[in-house]
């Protein structure tokens, strides 16, 4: 069993077939046993994916809805979810000094910072983004891309 920090862009190949879904479903869904964490921002960011893929007409809107649903579901019962406290974003501040990150991208890191200095776990930075990545590992964490695994 393992504890995973799940970037908004690993976390919707779980909902939306792209490269690394097949790998990402191996180890989020509940049948592995593995903790899943996400930050609260993500809760936004998927929604916002999948609009703007309905948008681009790659998706249906009945497809949004059920994902969506689907989505919500797995907040509530399947995911560790770490809200945006006013920590957060102070280290987000700090990581945004040492490293070339989106605002939205140091929230995700400074909210995996956070759990993992507060509760001493050793968590795995799962992400799409190489840059993030590349901060992730910096601040000493494990990470993986789901790229990697077609």
């Amino acid at each position: 069993m393992s504890t995973y920090f799940v970037d908004t862009s690993a976390l919707a190949k779980r909902y939306v077939m792209e490269t690394g879904s097949l790998w990402v479903r191996g180890w989020i869904l509940p049948s592995a046993g593995n903790t899943i964490m996400i930050s609260r921002l993500a809760t936004v960011e998927l929604i916002a994916m999948l609009m703007r893929r309905h948008r681009e007409g790659t998706l249906w809107i009945s497809d949004v809805n059920r994902i969506r649903s689907n989505f919500l579901a797995h907040v509530r019962k399947q995911y560790t979810v770490v809200d945006l406290e006013t920590k957060v974003f102070s280290v987000a501040r700090s990581l945004l000094m040492k490293h070339p990150l989106r605002s939205s991208d140091a929230i995700q890191l400074a909210s995996a910072v956070i759990v993992r200095n507060h509760y001493r776990v050793k968590l795995t930075f799962i992400a799409a983004d190489h840059r993030l990545l590349t901060a992730a590992a910096a601040e000493g964490f494990t990470t993986d891309d789901p790229n990697l695994h077609p």
